[in-house]
């Protein structure tokens, strides 16, 4: 923004946080382990690191909200990072570095209100990676709180080095598009800078723009976002604002290379400034979350996030494809990896003998773990999917992975014929904390429901119905509950047949009776998936002809009678979760008088 007068720029580390107004000391909490400031900023306070320009001393500082949101989440305190005041600079950063080389998935709703002079709303707020200093801050102004700018808005302090920033731009100065922009900046290592584009032409740092917003920034309405980086395997960063995804399928960068880390790590915030123009600069709640990822779902597509293992190698992935529209259709994966004694432990608590799935080098190639997905949707009322406002989230959901037979011994039981049952299984759960669904309840189960509706045993590969919420959930063999198709053979029957009598054979196999009733919400979902016949002695063709799942799969085809003598005829179902069941009858064939 255009400066209407020079100001010394100093930077200074608040020594405590200006509190709400008759607020209690926030020193004797203890931090989480990543930012989890939800629904607001009501606790963990002293878990941030504040930093100004020396222009307004309470900021950045916790206030009550200006406009709450519709709850849930109900927010009363807000971090400001400025007030409407002219030619402040601001920035927080969470004490604890994290982990930024992998993947992970950050969520913030943010409001910009009460601008007070003729040229705000200004200048924007900004969510940054650095690995610099606690007491990072940029220029105040255009800098927007950490980079450098070229057309002289800014004071020429120096932008914060080493970092990676996601601006909301909402002042158009001479290297901006417009007043309402989303740029990606970073100059690697060096000291970074808000040029986006001087001269119409992409500045050194800006990495990529996007000046066609679904929303105006500082309408004074609140504004989620979602940033989401898929890690070292994939690097791609993408940014949601109010479930559009501004950068389809992601920008590509290598935080493991783009910048300086320490042992993967950096610290992670906010900055945000004013120059002639001003507003309040508030983050209403905010959660980072290592090795989540998040992505849009469509009903059109289906929708893959791959997870890569400590050695950059995507070795398991998690899908999802709305099967009903859903207002924010957001989600936000995160996978909790456990050894299998550990989750057997949760998941026979309400399903024995089920056993978790092994998968094989989810970590790194020496080390394989059983995996929980924790699935919320960070967009919608209260960050969990469905239940609100009579807004329910129907998804197919699944995931894929290879695992070892060896580590999975009771995968199989020995089956009629020396056929095979593996019993698969897709539980959801939910715990008491919908932002955190895989932590177990104090007391009782936290896996409810078996949702499996296909499986397919090379490789591994589970899916099943969300059941209108996202929740907790794991993929398991040896489930009990479930039974392999029915099956109904009407011809041949138990008789004496003519030689080369023409005979059709008459079948039926039928989903499993654990199937889901058309009443109830809950599964399994298994239907019957195939219906084929054989004989022994082998007979000259089996062809037969089917009706098409879903529902039962009636067949016709021919019986053998070339052959004297006693025949066996096979009907094989396999249901939608690889449960396979034989029936069998055994017929004569006599030599015509």
């Amino acid at each position: 923004m255009k400066r209407e007068n020079t100001k010394f720029i100093v930077t200074a580390t608040i020594a405590v946080l200006m509190a709400v107004a008759g607020g209690t000391d926030a020193w004797a909490q203890s931090c989480p382990t990543s930012p989890n400031y939800y629904p607001d900023f009501t606790s963990n306070q002293s878990c941030l690191t504040p930093n100004n320009n020396g222009a307004d001393p309470g900021y950045p500082g916790f206030y009550p909200v200006v406009t709450p949101p519709p709850p849930p989440p109900v927010v009363s305190t807000v971090l400001r990072l400025t007030p409407n005041a002219t030619f402040t600079a601001g920035s927080a950063w969470f004490n604890t570095p994290q982990p930024v080389s992998g993947a992970f998935s950050t969520t913030f709703m943010f409001e910009l209100t009460g601008g007070n002079t003729d040229l705000s709303p200004a200048d924007g707020i900004a969510f940054v990676i650095q690995n610099s200093a606690l007491n990072a801050l940029g220029p105040d102004g255009c800098g927007i709180g950490y980079g450098d700018d070229t057309s002289g808005c800014a004071t020429t302090t120096g932008g914060i080095p080493n970092s990676l920033v996601v601006e909301f731009d909402t002042y158009q100065n001479l290297d901006d598009p417009n007043n309402n922009h989303v740029a990606i900046q970073s100059c690697g290592t060096s000291p970074n800078s808000s040029d986006n584009l001087p001269g119409g032409l992409p500045g050194p740092c800006n990495l990529a723009i996007n000046a066609n917003l679904p929303i105006t920034l500082a309408d004074g309405n609140y504004h989620t976002v979602t940033i989401t980086y898929t890690g070292a395997s994939t690097t791609l960063l993408d940014v949601i604002l109010d479930g559009t995804d501004l950068f389809p399928g992601g920008i590509t960068i290598n935080l493991a290379t783009l910048l300086s880390l320490n042992s993967g790590n950096a610290w992670v915030g906010f900055t945000a400034a004013t120059g002639g123009g001003d507003d309040n600069q508030d983050i209403l709640n905010w959660t980072f979350t290592p090795q989540a990822q998040t992505a849009v779902i469509s009903q059109t597509q289906l929708t893959t996030l791959n997870f890569p293992n400590s050695s950059g190698n995507s070795v398991y992935d998690y899908n999802a494809q709305l099967t009903a529209p859903y207002p924010t259709p957001v989600v936000q994966v995160q996978p909790i990896l456990m050894t299998q004694a550990a989750c057997d432990a949760i998941v026979q608590q309400s399903f024995w003998p089920a056993r978790c799935f092994v998968y094989e080098n989810a970590e790194n190639s020496g080390l394989d773990a059983a995996v929980m997905f924790a699935v919320t949707c960070p967009n919608s009322p209260g960050g969990s999917c469905g239940s609100s406002s009579n807004q329910n989230f129907f998804a197919t959901l699944g995931t894929d992975f290879e695992f070892l037979a060896s580590e999975n011994p009771f995968f199989v039981y020995p089956g009629i014929f020396g056929l095979l049952n593996p019993f698969p299984g897709w539980l959801k759960g939910s715990g008491p904390n919908p932002q955190n669904p895989c932590t177990p309840p104090p007391s009782g189960p936290l896996f409810t429901s078996n949702q499996v509706a296909t499986f397919y045993i090379d490789g591994g590969h589970t899916t099943g119905g969300s059941g209108g919420t996202g929740s907790c959930w794991v993929a398991t063999y040896d489930t009990p509950g479930e039974f392999p198709p029915g099956i109904t053979i009407t011809t041949p029957t138990f008789t004496n047949y003519l030689q080369n009598q023409v005979v059709t054979a008459s079948y039926t196999c039928y989903n499993p009776i654990t199937s889901k009733p058309t009443t109830s919400p809950t599964g399994p979902y298994l239907t019957a998936a195939s219906c084929t016949q054989s004989e022994f002695p082998p007979a000259p063709s089996n062809t037969n002809s089917c009706t098409s799942p879903p529902g039962p799969i009636q067949c016709t085809g021919p019986v053998d009678t070339s052959t004297l003598g006693l025949h066996t005829f096979f009907v094989t179902g396999i249901d939608s979760g690889g449960n396979t069941n034989v029936d069998a009858v055994v017929y004569n064939v006599v030599r015509k008088r």
